[in-house]
């Protein structure tokens, strides 16, 4: 393997940022209320927990912020807090799954919002990416690429998913081109 052969994404700060704020303004607002309301331990319960959420939520937003996926043709590796990787061949489950409105799920979704989700599982090991990861295209076929030579049968939501993103699992599909891979 050369250094030519391995390719680095991150998660765009720009895509992070309405995050971020939805983090913020949930965990202020959630503190806000219940420390101005300490005489109600219904309120602080409710609004305590809810601060709870948003700044768990801010969390991974910052794990995402840190999060460098480097994939080869033998692995992907992603560095955030850790490392973990995951050897191609040792790769046993691909999901690649949808999530938005129904009019979205139904094939409007074009209308923007909605997000793709690719789950990896092998090797005792889980791997999540989100479409908002730049290269999220290569992955993906890096992915469907390792399970057509590794026999996993694809569930026809992932193969549909991944044909929606230009990808045929069953086919010789040619790796994205590098701009090709940043978006979707």
């Amino acid at each position: 393997m050369s250094d030519l052969d391995t390719v680095f994404y991150r998660y765009p700060p720009r895509a992070l940022v309405g995050d971020y704020i939805r983090s913020g303004v949930g965990t202020a607002f959630g503190l806000l209320i219940a420390v101005s309301n300490p005489s109600s331990p219904w309120v602080v319960g409710i609004f305590g927990g809810l601060c709870a959420v948003f700044a768990l939520f801010g969390l991974r937003t910052v794990r995402q912020h840190l999060t460098q996926v480097a994939v080869t043709p033998e692995a992907v590796f992603v560095k955030a807090i850790g490392t973990r990787d995951l050897p191609w061949q040792a790769l046993r489950e691909v999901r690649l799954r949808f999530y938005g409105t129904r009019r979205q799920a139904r094939g409007d979704r074009a209308s923007g919002g909605g997000f793709l989700e690719l789950t990896l599982r092998g090797n005792g090991r889980k791997l999540k990416f989100d479409s908002n990861l730049l290269g999220f295209k290569d992955v993906a076929w890096h992915a469907a690429r390792a399970a057509r030579d590794n026999n996993l049968s694809l569930d026809p939501t992932t193969a549909g998913n991944l044909l929606d993103i230009g990808v045929d699992a069953d086919s010789e599909t040619p790796r994205p081109r590098p701009m090709d891979a940043l978006q979707l």
